[in-house]
């Protein structure tokens, strides 16, 4: 057993564990998947009820620990065999990593956790205590910690106008015996602000037109992937240098029905690969998010307001790294890299300051995206995945230097020429991890719209000729 990944042990000494799953895992199927996705969940659920009170950290903890040995009972259990669904994979397993970190979370947070300002607009304890399961980037839940630096405030919703209340900053007003009401819902800097407030009909609307909009640039570039690279970087299967085959054995022409059209270099053929890898996640978790926030709030299950604020900040418009990881990207692991980067340094007796934080939470997200493929077969190569995250945090800390050295931060013109060069080349190794086991050919959406349109781009747009 290797000590370091291999093309036979991608998970070094974890490999044993990585073939038990592989020999032992059944088809998720709508037979099944309640096993998977409900019922390692209700202990979470549970916690979330007991948050709700103070006092209950012994409850909370024995549920963690039941809820975990659910979860990843299913986890070692379950996952999709057909290799075009190999990506869904890799999600699962992400899933079950940042799912395992909540239980522990919501085992030792020493006090209680809700959103005032919902409960004091009428929301039923029931959702609300969803609500604190899912709301990953603790919106309106407040402190990054484990351990609140003062006891949760009794919500008091009914405001009378015959006592002494004084206006409070973050949109709150402080009323008699500490109480706190919040007047406005307040949001972090580093999420998109929510739109001018919306009816229900209005933000359903909203939410359908984001998801079908993402929904088809997407299946139309993975159907594009698969068409193209059929037998390179668009396979299901795996391929060795599949981005260089690729580009190598195939010509692009680029609108081939005008004047015999642009042949593409081979350069250009490769770097829009890597981008449609990085636009599909991209529209993919955004499609997943508003199709949720269309059943969610269409159903009157939520408030039009709760999920208003997008999942991304359109990450084109990125002019530093700082700015497409630290807010234009989405935020869904943040607070748990901040939390677990926080305890470490605490426990080390170190100082807790942003250079440490940064390394350690991109740190954090390289080893997450590169564990949570344990699922996957075939797997990707871990380096690249991994390697990615710290680099990442390497550019961010060069962009803080810069700013330390100059006085000026990274930003306009030629902050985006260097975050999209940055971002382009460490991308491209992970890319090609990816197109090499053949997770290009994986669908991520139904393949419907993208296979009406795709044959039309292959035939106006861009046409591929074998060389």
């Amino acid at each position: 057993m290797s000590v370091f990944p291999t093309t036979s042990s991608p998970f070094g000494p974890l490999e044993p564990i990585h073939a038990y799953i592989l020999s032992n895992t059944e088809q998720l199927s709508w037979s099944n998947w309640w096993k998977l996705l409900v019922i390692p969940f209700i202990p979470l659920y549970l916690q979330a009820l007991l948050l709700r009170r103070e006092h209950t950290r012994k409850e909370r903890v024995a549920l963690a620990a039941l809820g975990l040995g659910l979860l990843w009972h299913a986890g070692l259990r379950y996952r999709f065999l057909q290799p075009w669904f190999n990506a869904f994979n890799n999600g699962l397993g992400i899933g079950y990593v940042t799912i395992s970190i909540r239980y522990l979370e919501f085992a030792f947070i020493e006090s209680r956790l809700l959103d005032e300002y919902w409960e004091c607009r009428g929301r039923h304890w029931s959702v609300a205590a969803f609500d604190v399961c899912i709301n990953a980037r603790r919106l309106g839940l407040g402190l990054e910690s484990l351990k609140q630096t003062s006891s949760s405030p009794q919500v008091n919703c009914s405001v009378d106008s015959s006592h002494n209340s004084n206006p409070a900053s973050n949109g709150r007003v402080v009323v008699d015996d500490d109480a706190i009401i919040r007047q406005s819902q307040t949001y972090p800097i580093w999420v998109v602000k929510p739109p001018l407030r919306l009816s229900r009909s209005e933000a359903v609307l909203r939410h359908f037109i984001i998801f079908f909009r993402n929904y088809t640039i997407c299946d139309t570039m993975l159907s594009l992937l698969r068409a193209y690279g059929s037998d390179t970087i668009g396979s299901f299967t795996p391929v060795p240098n599949a981005l260089y085959k690729f580009s190598h054995e195939n010509t692009f022409v680029v609108f081939p029905k005008v004047g015999g059209g642009l042949t593409a270099p081979r350069w250009l053929a490769e770097l829009a690969a890597v981008i449609c890898v990085a636009v599909c996640v991209w529209l993919a978790l955004s499609m997943a998010y508003h199709f949720l926030a269309t059943i969610a709030v269409g159903t009157g299950l939520y408030e039009a307001e709760a999920w208003g604020v997008d999942l991304f900040d359109n990450p084109l418009a990125a002019d530093s790294l700082l700015d497409f990881w630290g807010r234009r990207w989405h935020q869904f692991f943040r607070h748990q890299f901040l939390m677990l980067s926080t305890l470490i340094l605490r426990a080390l007796d170190l100082p807790i300051s942003s250079p440490s934080i940064l390394f350690l939470s991109f740190f954090f997200s390289g080893a997450m995206h590169a564990l949570g493929q344990y699922l996957m077969d075939p797997v990707p190569a871990l380096l690249p995945i991994f390697a990615l995250f710290p680099l990442s945090g390497f550019g961010c800390a060069l962009e803080v230097m810069f700013k330390r050295i100059t006085g000026r931060k990274v930003k306009g013109f030629w902050g985006r020429a260097w975050t999209w060069a940055w971002m382009l080349i460490t991308g491209r190794w992970a890319a090609n991890a990816w197109f090499e086991s053949g997770v290009g050919g994986s669908y991520l959406c139904p393949a419907y719209i993208g296979d009406w349109l795709s044959p039309w781009v292959q035939e106006w747009v861009i046409d591929r000729k074998a060389c």
